[in-house]
């Protein structure tokens, strides 16, 4: 397995992993944490009986990965971006309710106002929801060679559903950050490297207020702030520009021990609980997009559900990728 190849699998293992073993404990306290699991979740464990994900498996994945894995699925059918064709798969979700995980209701109010007539271009509910950029780390894998057009790829598909300034800016963020990792041009294990890497995201973001948010990322690096310093500086909550910054902050503060950074991420729920399954989902797809497959543990890949399926998609994805690369290679000739 070439290394590119072996990175777009890790992408996806690794955001589905954090999706699932974070869900357990969304939410939920500090104490609540340590008084139900006698400390940090190190695994597939039951759901917190106060967690949204009470009742589900520990091995599933919440909704949050499904919408990715939907968007995938159309990119890999069309071999392309297709707004209408990823619509009508989310259309089709939505209508087999028995298939829900507790889905984002801002995602499901956007779907209802589709199907009511309205138009792609005009739809989008109101909502800064950091769940309206998830899908994003498809686009920068299928565009990570071209950080630009992933931007605008990303801001397609978030604001089909989620239409705020806040995730018009963080979509584009992210499928950038995923595409940069993936390309590995930055060593990342020099802190000046990581400053630069975030200065580069925050050009992306057309909203003055928006590059605040990364900026205070790189200042916290900086001053080898923890992670409960991070999150009473920046918060962790479902709100976009909390659970993306703070997820780079955990990514980046243990990038040469990615899976301190992993398990960080699943239990960054604080004093107050946190969206542990977002931020686990978005340094998972880090972590995996910078290290590979190979970084996370063998036991936590098998035990993952739909694990082989996911594989086989991100493969697939990666062989439609290495086909436009190569017909752009041959039209430069």
């Amino acid at each position: 397995m070439s290394t590119l190849k072996s990175k777009f699998v890790g992408t996806i293992i690794g955001s589905a992993l954090g999706d699932a073993i974070g869900k357990c404990v969304e939410e939920i306290t500090i104490k609540e944490v340590y008084d139900f699991y006698g400390g940090p979740v190190e695994g597939f464990v039951e759901p917190h009986p106060l967690s949204p994900a009470y009742g589900s498996a520990p091995q599933e994945v919440s909704d949050e990965t499904t919408i990715t894995l939907i968007l995938l699925e159309s990119i890999v059918s069309k071999k392309a971006i297709d707004p209408y064709d990823f619509y009508n798969r989310l259309l089709a979700w939505r209508q087999d309710e028995k298939s829900h995980r507790y889905p984002d209701p801002a995602l499901l109010t956007a779907l209802d106002l589709l199907s009511s007539g309205i138009s792609l271009e005009n739809a989008g509910f109101v909502s800064a929801s950091v769940e309206g950029i998830l899908r994003c780390i498809a686009v920068g894998m299928f565009h990570f060679y071209e950080p630009t057009i992933a931007s605008e790829g990303a801001r397609l598909v978030s604001i089909m559903t989620h239409r705020s300034p806040e995730v018009y800016d963080a979509s584009s963020m992210l499928a950038v950050f995923i595409s940069y990792l993936l390309k590995g041009d930055h060593d990342l294990r020099d802190l000046s490297q990581r400053l630069k890497l975030l200065e580069t995201l925050g050009s992306f973001a057309k909203y003055k207020k928006h590059k605040s948010y990364i900026d205070k990322v790189k200042e916290l690096l900086e001053c080898g702030a923890t992670l409960e310093e991070a999150i009473y500086s920046i918060g962790n909550s479902t709100y976009v520009f909390e659970a993306f910054p703070i997820s780079l902050f955990i990514f980046l503060s243990h990038i040469e021990h990615p899976m301190s950074a992993f398990w960080s991420a699943v239990n960054s729920y604080g004093e107050f609980g946190g969206d542990t399954d977002a931020i686990g989902y978005l340094v998972g797809a880090y972590i995996g997009a910078y290290w590979g497959e190979s970084v996370f543990p063998p036991y936590l890949v098998e035990n993952l559900e739909n694990s082989g399926y996911y594989i086989s998609l991100a493969q697939r994805l990666y062989g439609i990728v290495e086909e436009h690369i190569e017909r752009r290679l041959e039209d430069a000739l």
